[in-house]
């Protein structure tokens, strides 16, 4: 049974390979601390409404009860936070901030592990389901 048949695990796969990456480009400058003129960089954040208005995702998001939350058109449903300004760079040019890097390493890794547990906790529910389980 391929389960990325399902959007729901395809959504996860997504969000589990976009968290990877991040951790790899956090890596690179945590790595690149003390590189003279080093720049840090981040991925762009992965846009929800966008994986799921994908070609192939049949997922669309909906009031279907009139005390439901309707969100305005072009208001992201996920809060972003931004710093404004700039970190001062080191006379060696180096702008990487250990504490802020590692901060987003550890909170990419809690995230990859919630979403871990979701789809272990999806798939459990299947197979209970497949092996009769649920009666």
């Amino acid at each position: 049974m391929d389960l990325n048949k399902f959007a729901l695990f395809r959504l996860m796969g997504q969000r589990m390979n976009w968290l990877s990456q991040r951790q790899q480009v956090l890596a690179t400058n945590v790595a690149n601390a003390d590189t003279p003129g080093y720049r840090p960089s981040d991925l762009k954040p992965l846009d929800f409404q966008s994986v799921i208005r994908g070609k192939n995702d049949r997922l669309s998001v909906r009031a279907t009860n009139a005390g439901h939350i309707q969100r305005k058109a072009g208001q992201s449903s996920f809060a972003q936070t931004t710093r404004s300004g700039s970190y001062q760079s080191a006379l060696s040019g180096n702008s990487v901030v250990l504490e802020d890097q590692l901060m987003k390493v550890a909170n990419t890794a809690m995230e990859y592990q919630v979403t871990t547990n979701l789809y272990r906790k999806h798939v459990a529910i299947i197979r209970s389901v497949l092996s009769g389980g649920g009666r």
